[in-house]
């Protein structure tokens, strides 16, 4: 399962398609990668780009309403409930010199956009995961220090850069955890203490 990989790349082309259709330019807008490669030296696939990377995961506490049997032929199985986790996304621009103002512009561009789409689902964006109901881009608030922090920890100094939270993205299971049968008189026995899983 490589949903985060797979979301992430779906916003991304989302956004670059808009961006392409404001000011077309030969090669993406948004890239999905890091500004400085592990070894400390300078990225240059993301030179005059708007960088897209990850910065933190973190669970949504979400009441849910799962129902964690699912119905086979002559029984019922016992899944896990699904987590859902938030994406903590940060959107540099990478520009300098007599292209730092293009950055800015394209900055304002990205920002426009999460804030005509706010959310997405199987309408707007059919490229997600079908397990994918609906998932948001809200706008993050951070202090200076955390900004510093956070760039600081990508390896770079500062860069135009505005910070988004994709919330709900799901992870499910389909494992079976054990097995349970419809008893006589419509109730449903419990499971054996050794879960079988799939």
């Amino acid at each position: 399962m490589d949903v985060i990989r797979k979301t992430l790349e779906v916003i991304r082309q989302l956004v670059n398609q808009y961006m392409q259709n404001l000011d077309r330019r030969g090669d993406d807008w948004v890239a999905l990668t890091n500004a400085v490669n592990q070894d400390g030296t300078v990225n240059d696939s993301a030179q005059d780009k708007i960088i897209m990377g990850l910065y933190n995961i973190t669970r949504e506490n979400v009441i849910s309403t799962y129902v964690p049997t699912r119905q086979g032929v002559d029984s019922f199985a016992i899944v896990q409930p699904p987590i859902y986790i938030d994406l903590h996304i940060v959107f540099m621009a990478n520009f300098s010199g007599r292209n730092y103002s293009d950055g800015l512009a394209a900055i304002s561009r990205l920002i426009a956009y999460f804030q005509q789409m706010p959310w997405f689902n199987q309408a707007n964006a059919p490229d997600l995961d079908p397990e994918i109901d609906k998932i948001t881009m809200e706008f993050a608030n951070l202090t200076p220090s955390e900004v510093n922090y956070v760039v600081g920890m990508l390896g770079v100094n500062y860069l135009p850069s505005v910070f988004y939270k994709l919330r709900m993205l799901p992870f499910a299971s389909t494992a079976m955890q054990a097995r349970t049968y419809p008893a006589r008189g419509g109730s449903v026995s419990e499971a054996p203490d050794n879960p079988v899983v799939s």
